[in-house]
């Protein structure tokens, strides 16, 4: 790579924090661009490319306060020190919030939750890791108030085999699901992994209950495929959660 030229530009208060794609968190300070020399262009020709990456400072250097059952997560930003995201542009990075005034509406929460999931490989997926490292940096979450949480399945990717993925303006949940092809008489038959699709949708639950322990989750699809799987949510999921008191 032949660097051409580079240049700093500074960002005015209030600066905001964004998130890169793997969920980590900062205060963006400023944003360096740098052009370098296109390496794929045919000799004799002459291209350049173009990138901007975020200069940040880190937003995640508090520590866990053990408080008996509760735990207070102590945080705070560090001096403004700019550490260059060099392997990231900009571009992927996601908006949060400013840093003054540290709220971020469940909507934008699910863009976040989508943008980590699919940076991931789909088994180092963890909500409750991207909803405890918004506390960290002492991000109020506006989630819905209401105990009872409507929640429509899809699928994304085929019908026997990717994610089952809520509706976007609910709370998020994204668990991958691999099916089984078989023939029954004339039939191709499509049997889910019931039980392991269930323990995901728990623990993505638990990480709601984190925000509000009085959430009950009821599940509904219009896909035939998810018709059992959906039941079995109903029938089971909000058993295995535990709730403490608010």
């Amino acid at each position: 790579m032949k660097i051409i030229n580079s240049h700093y530009i500074p960002l005015p208060e209030p600066r905001w924090l964004i998130a890169d794609p793997y969920g980590k968190i900062y205060e963006h300070l400023g944003t360096l661009t740098v052009i370098e020399q296109d390496p794929d262009i045919k000799k004799g020709e002459y291209g350049i490319i173009t990138h901007q990456h975020p200069v940040v400072a880190f937003a995640e250097t508090g520590y866990v306060e053990d408080a008996g059952d509760k735990i207070n997560y102590v945080a705070s930003l560090t001096i403004p020190n700019g550490h260059v995201l060099d392997d990231i542009d900009l571009k992927e990075c996601t908006q949060i919030c400013l840093s003054k005034s540290r709220i971020l509406p469940y909507i934008k929460f699910n863009i976040l939750a989508y943008k980590y999931l699919v940076s991931k490989p789909v088994e180092d997926f963890d909500l409750d890791d991207l909803v405890d490292s918004l506390k960290s940096c002492s991000i109020k979450l506006l989630f819905p108030k209401e105990g009872l949480q409507e929640i429509d399945l899809t699928t994304i990717n085929g019908e026997c085999d990717g994610m089952i993925v809520s509706d976007m303006t609910q709370l998020f949940f994204a668990v991958p699901f691999m099916a089984v092809l078989h023939k029954e008489g004339d039939k191709i038959v499509c049997e889910i992994e019931d039980e392991k699709i269930l323990m995901e949708f728990v623990n993505q639950a638990r990480a709601y209950l984190h925000i509000n322990p009085k959430y009950r989750f009821h599940f509904r699809t219009s896909l035939e495929v998810l018709n059992e799987i959906v039941e079995k949510l109903n029938n089971e999921l909000n058993d295995y959660l535990e709730r403490k008191e608010a």
